[in-house]
């Protein structure tokens, strides 16, 4: 589902991908943590995949990049909005802004979903 570079797009484009990736995302956090998590309020899937993408992503960065870029990065997506549906969407999509290879952002996103599955389990207690 992770959206593929190359094809013509507008500029909302990458958000409208990113939310849908950050929808799928999270239906495998929550399949993967299991029934015992409580999504009653609706934000804990999301803020488990946000804060397990800040993580991994800093940590690609950290690889891949320099120091200053790792600084930005965390600048820009480091605290959380107002609305924490929306803080995965945000980095997925600057993913793809900063063109992060493909399979690299697949990568990024598979442990995404590991680190919040494990989170997940953790503090459900099961």
């Amino acid at each position: 589902m992770i959206e593929e570079t190359g094809s013509p797009m507008s500029s909302d484009d990458p958000y409208r991908m990113a939310a849908m990736d950050a929808k799928m995302l999270q239906d495998r956090i929550l399949t993967a943590a299991g029934r015992a998590v409580d999504v009653s309020d609706g934000h804990a899937v999301a803020q488990a995949l946000a804060d397990a993408l800040l993580a991994v992503v800093q940590d690609y960065l950290a690889r891949t990049s320099n120091e200053y870029d790792v600084e930005l990065f965390l600048e820009v997506n480091g605290r959380k909005p107002e609305s924490i549906t929306s803080w995965p969407v945000n980095i997925i999509a600057g993913l793809s802004l900063r063109r992060i290879p493909t399979a690299d952002r697949h990568a990024i996103c598979e442990s995404a979903v590991q680190i919040a599955a494990r989170r997940l389990r953790s503090t459900s207690g099961s």
